[in-house]
């Protein structure tokens, strides 16, 4: 497969783009960033649990409307991240 002509031009024209108006990523943000051939697609099994926790933290998990239960996951998973970081 050849590049058309007028692609090659597009190609060219986009190094002389003004950028200056993006603001720059922080070493955190560009971080974050992972070749696609490198990101797996994880999905984790998810099970169903009964599980009791004080009043205040529920309240404070559904303050911010529905996908509580998603929020409550991401809090724990990123306590077992740092757990698991620091050994």
């Amino acid at each position: 497969m050849s590049i058309t002509k007028e692609r090659l031009e597009e190609i060219k024209a986009f190094k002389n783009t003004d950028f200056s108006d993006c603001p720059p990523l922080t070493e955190e943000q560009m971080a974050q960033f992972k070749p696609s051939h490198l990101r797996s697609v994880y999905k984790p099994i998810k099970k169903a649990v009964n599980v009791r926790i004080d009043a205040d933290i529920l309240e404070w998990l559904k303050s911010d409307g529905g996908g509580y239960q998603t929020r409550m996951n991401a809090v724990l998973r990123e306590a077992m991240t740092k757990a698991d970081a620091t050994g």
